[in-house]
């Protein structure tokens, strides 16, 4: 447990190939089902300080408690995921942890106190989520988003939904609908 960012819910990766990568997850890890959503538009997005105009898929599976998510861009500006990308390359080295906070303000501030900068932040239509890094270690990403009541709903069946997967059905076009 973090004493700046909460428990940690999410590890997440970049793709250059989501089909292959949903593919080898479920094929060899047997995590699943992925639930994804295509071409996100990210409104209110920031990559560190700029606007950022940016289009991504995004797949979300559990396994137990921790979240997975694997995420492809498709639009060309800078972001967190291109400058991941550029360093590391593809594969499943994870670019980020999440936690996800109903104190999610406080959190922030925690956060900027403590040294981390604003790496990439924006606004779904889930809640709010910023990305930080830290001066000391540039690759050290933790991802907070808001615990709004519907991706608490979103995450939860998500969750619901790989407890008594049988392996059926892997790969789930969108992301569960909120129930609120």
């Amino acid at each position: 447990m973090s004493r700046i960012f909460e428990e940690v819910r999410q590890i997440g990766y970049v793709t250059d190939d989501m089909g292959r990568t949903l593919d080898f997850l479920h094929r060899t890890a047997r995590i699943g089902p992925w639930f994804v959503a295509w071409d996100i538009p990210v409104p209110e997005c920031r990559y560190r300080g700029q606007p950022l105009d940016i289009r991504i898929d995004a797949a979300l599976a559990n396994s137990g408690g921790l979240q997975i998510e694997v995420i492809q861009q498709h639009s060309p500006d800078p972001s967190i995921y291109t400058e991941f990308a550029d360093k590391h390359g593809f594969g499943l080295a994870s670019q980020h942890l999440s936690s996800w906070s109903d104190r999610y303000d406080q959190v922030m501030r925690d956060a900027l106190a403590a040294g981390y900068e604003r790496a990439q932040e924006g606004r779904s239509v889930h809640g709010r989520f910023i990305y930080f890094s830290h001066p000391d270690e540039q690759d050290f990403v933790f991802e907070v988003s808001e615990l709004t009541p519907g991706r608490k709903s979103m995450f939860d069946q998500i969750r619901a939904a790989a407890e008594g997967w049988d392996g059926t059905d892997p790969i789930r076009d969108g992301w569960p609908e909120p129930k609120i």
